[in-house]
C-alpha cells in the first residue's frame, strides 16, 4: 500500500535551528520530518494553517502533572507555608484522584502545544498519561526520605520496584520510544545525605537523569548553609537528625557528587555566583520556572548570567498549583520579560527565548537529537500557532510575536511522531470532559 506523506503549510515556518521561512511547508512522512522547504505549488494530502506559525513542539522541561486537579486550592506564602499547604492536600485525596488529575494536566499541555513533558512524579501516574496521550517525556520518579527509617538499601529496592512498573506500564501502551525514565531524588530538605549520594550512584551506574530541585527559596539555603530557618526548626521538633553541610545547595549537591551532565537542577534561584561554576562545570542543566518563583516570592533566577557560562536551559510551567496553568507560551513571556526587568539587559533575545521554549529546551534533556527544530531525519513533533489575532497585526518579526503576544489558545495544531494530537479545539487521544467529571466524583467542590 502506498504511503502519501502529509504536508504542513503555514504562512510562517519556523525551524529554530535555521532562519524563518515565510510561505512554507514542512512534509512529514513515517512520523518523521521529510522536508522543509517553500510551498510547492500542486501537492497531494495537504493541510494548509494558513496564516499561522508552523513551528516545533514546547518543551515543558519541568511539571508536576499529577497535582493539576489541586489547581487553586493552596494560596499560601511563602515558600515554606505553601509546600506545608501542598503536604496537607495531598494527604486528604484518594488515591484514585492522581490519574485523572495528571490525564488532566496532558490535555491542557497538548493544547496548549506543548509535546514533551519532563514530570517530575511521587504517584508514578505520569508513565501510564504521557504513553496513552501520546506525549513524548521523561518520567522522574520521585524519591522521599529524612529520617533513619526506612534505610537507603530498603529505600532503593523500592525505587527500583517502582522504575520497574514504570517499564512495564510504558511497555504496555507502546511507548518505549517516546517516554523514558529518571530519578528524582526531590530536594535536599527531603532526601537525607546518604540516600541522596546512594540514588547518585545507582542513577550514573543505571545511566538515568537526575532532577532535583535545588536552590528554590531562602529557606531552603538557610538549611543547608546555616541549620537555621523553618525547615531546621520543623526537623529539631520532629526530632529529625539532619546532616547541615554548612554550604549552599548546589555547592552541596558538587560536593556529593550529583552534579553530572545528566542532572537537571530545578528553579536554582538563590544561586551564589560562584556556585554556577559548578553547574556549567559539570554540564548540568537548569530548569527556569519563572511564574511559580514569582508566586511563592522566591525570586528571579540569573538565567543571563547561566547562560553566558554556557549552562543548557529549558523552561518549565512547574505544577498549576504554583504557576496557575500549562500555557508555556506566557511562561515564555512572562521569563522573558522578568529577565529583562531583573537582569537590566536585552539577553536572552526573544528569539533566544523561543530556543529555551523548543531546542535548547530539548538539548537540556539530552533530547535534541530528536526534537527541538524543524529539520529532515528528526521526530515529527510540531504545532502551529494562529496569528489572526488583532494583536498580531503589525508584527513582521514572528519570535517578536510568539514572546509578546502568542498564548496557549492560539495553538491550532498539536502534533507528535506525526500524528495529530489536537486540532482546532479537539483532542483525538483525551476526553478532557470525561477526566473532569471523574475528578468532581473525587473533589466534590471542584
Amino acid at each position: 500500500m502506498e504511503h502519501t506523506p502529509l504536508i504542513l503549510r503555514a504562512n510562517w515556518v519556523l525551524p529554530i535551528s535555521s532562519e524563518p521561512l515565510p510561505n512554507g511547508e514542512v512534509v512529514v512522512e513515517h512520523g518523521q520530518i521529510a522536508e522543509v522547504r517553500p510551498q510547492s505549488r500542486k501537492a497531494n494530502n495537504v493541510l494548509d494553517l494558513g496564516d499561522a506559525i508552523l513551528m516545533p513542539g514546547l518543551v515543558n522541561a519541568h511539571c508536576h502533572l499529577e497535582y493539576t486537579a489541586l489547581r487553586g486550592l493552596n494560596d499560601r506564602t511563602p515558600f515554606f507555608q505553601w509546600l506545608r499547604g501542598l503536604v496537607e492536600l495531598k494527604a486528604q485525596m484518594p488515591d484514585e484522584l492522581w490519574l485523572p488529575s495528571a490525564m488532566l494536566g496532558a490535555a491542557e499541555c497538548i493544547a496548549n502545544g506543548i509535546t514533551f513533558v519532563a514530570d517530575n512524579t511521587d504517584t508514578g501516574v505520569s508513565a501510564e498519561v504521557l504513553a496513552r496521550a501520546g506525549l513524548r517525556g521523561r518520567v522522574y520518579q520521585e524519591v522521599f526520605g529524612l529520617g533513619k527509617e526506612p534505610d537507603d538499601d530498603t529505600l532503593l529496592q523500592q525505587l527500583q520496584e517502582r522504575l520497574g512498573t514504570l517499564r512495564k506500564t510504558i511497555e504496555k501502551y507502546g511507548a518505549m520510544e517516546r517516554v523514558s525514565l529518571g530519578i528524582s531524588p526531590h530536594a535536599v530538605y527531603t532526601v537525607r545525605d546518604s540516600l541522596l549520594k546512594a540514588i547518585a550512584r545507582s542513577a550514573q551506574q543505571e545511566q538515568l537523569p537526575l532532577s532535583i530541585h535545588a536552590s528554590e527559596s531562602s529557606e531552603e539555603v538557610a538549611l543547608t548553609r546555616s541549620g537555621s530557618g523553618p525547615f531546621a526548626e520543623m526537623f529539631a521538633q520532629r526530632g529529625i537528625d539532619y546532616l547541615h553541610p554548612r554550604v549552599p545547595p548546589v555547592e552541596y549537591l558538587h560536593q556529593a557528587g550529583v552534579l553530572t551532565p545528566s542532572t537537571q537542577l530545578v528553579h536554582c534561584v538563590r544561586v551564589e555566583p560562584y556556585e554556577m561554576r559548578f553547574i556549567a562545570e559539570s554540564m548540568a542543566s537548569v530548569a527556569h520556572c519563572p511564574r511559580s518563583n514569582a508566586r511563592l516570592l522566591t525570586g528571579v533566577a540569573p538565567i543571563y548570567e547561566l547562560r553566558r557560562r554556557g549552562v543548557r536551559i529549558g523552561l518549565g510551567t512547574d505544577s498549576v498549583v504554583s504557576s496557575g496553568s500549562f500555557d508555556l507560551l506566557e511562561e515564555m513571556r512572562f521569563g522573558a520579560l522578568m529577565q529583562r526587568a531583573h537582569a537590566y539587559t536585552a539577553q536572552p533575545s526573544w528569539r533566544d527565548w523561543v530556543a529555551i521554549a523548543t531546542l535548547e529546551g530539548a538539548r537540556s534533556l539530552g533530547a535534541d537529537d530528536q526534537i527541538g527544530s524543524l529539520e529532515p531525519g528528526k521526530r515529527a513533533d510540531l504545532i502551529a500557532v494562529r496569528t489572526h489575532r488583532l494583536a498580531f497585526s503589525q508584527m513582521p518579526d514572528p519570535y517578536t510575536a510568539l514572546v509578546l503576544v502568542a498564548q496557549g489558545e492560539d495553538v491550532a495544531l498539536t502534533m507528535v511522531d506525526g500524528v495529530i494530537l489536537y486540532q482546532d479545539g479537539n483532542w483525538r487521544t483525551l476526553e478532557p470532559d470525561t477526566v473532569r467529571a471523574k475528578i468532581r466524583e473525587k473533589i466534590p467542590h471542584q
